[in-house]
């Protein structure tokens, strides 16, 4: 008996608000081991970004190696990678390593909350070549995913739905785009998967406890999938989806976002930094299964 596994590959924050912490948190709070390997260091607090220090890639490839050599995982997931040493390190692990990573999600993190840029124009190119086919599903905002295809950001739904299209065949079965973005009263992502493509609406949560919100989702995603697989190796319908269809893409989800929905509107009363009222505030990811 051992819990589902995730491995995460992402950015140290130093705030706590996104990147490795978001996700260890995530996990945590969905009932899911999670492992690390940190691909930079972000010295931010929730008033900014103010700097970015690259780890090497071989120092990134050696905390791959190192877990998934010995820990059984059933999912990972890759967030912010900065260079494109980083990205070709970490595509290169995801080759060798292929079996022993499990389910892979990339998260193509490109720019912060507060827009300050996360990766070289070098490492999202190396992102899109190196590394998007080679991952099962991607999750990108509007911005993010005009930058992995070259073009101007989506204003449409329509757009949207033919940008996540185009992703699609570079090489992940599933993309996720999120239209937080879009004016409008509710939330609209839209997801494509091998069986078509969904739009998913929810009301619009309000609030300035925001950032975090793209990690979260996505590391939430990764640990629903990660719970799949091991209900699956243990010959049990998992708790997520209804009459069998636990592996339904759509019900993981519309789950995830149901978790961040609750983890932004949870933040609305909080306090944790002197630049309240001022700034982004992290989402509150201190809260269970069983309330999200």
């Amino acid at each position: 008996m051992r819990p589902p596994l995730v491995l995460t590959v992402s950015a140290s924050d130093s705030d706590g608000a996104a990147g490795i912490q978001a996700d260890i948190k995530t996990f945590s709070a969905l009932g899911v081991y999670g492992a690390s390997a940190i691909s930079m260091i972000c010295a931010v607090n929730t008033q900014g970004l103010r700097g970015t220090h690259y780890l090497p890639g071989d120092v990134v490839r050696s905390q791959i190696d190192a877990v998934a050599e010995d820990l059984m995982l059933d999912a990972t997931k890759i967030g912010a990678l900065g260079s494109a040493a980083v990205v070709e390190a970490v595509a290169e692990a995801v080759r060798t390593h292929r079996e022993r990573l499990g389910w892979i999600l990339l998260d193509s993190v490109m720019i912060g909350t507060d827009g300050a840029p996360l990766i070289s124009a070098e490492g999202a190119r190396a992102l899109r070549t190196a590394l998007l086919p080679h991952v099962d599903m991607l999750t990108s905002n509007m911005v993010e995913a005009a930058q992995l295809l070259g073009t101007a950001p989506a204003t449409t739904i329509d757009g949207m739905r033919d940008q996540a299209l185009a992703l699609q065949a570079m090489g992940p079965g599933t993309v996720l785009i999120t239209g937080g973005r879009l004016v409008g009263d509710d939330a609209v992502d839209v997801l494509v998967h091998p069986g078509g493509t969904d739009l998913l609406r929810a009301e619009r949560v309000p609030g300035r406890h925001v950032r975090g919100s793209g990690a979260t989702l996505s590391a939430a995603i990764t640990a629903q999938m990660a719970r799949i697989q091991e209900f699956d190796r243990a010959g049990e319908l998992g708790e997520i989806g209804e009459e069998g269809e636990h592996d339904d893409v759509i019900t993981i989800v519309a789950s995830a976002r149901e978790f961040l929905a609750s983890a932004i509107e949870n933040a609305e009363d909080w306090e944790v930094s002197r630049g309240n009222g001022r700034a982004f505030g992290p989402v509150n990811h201190l809260i269970t299964l069983d309330r999200a």
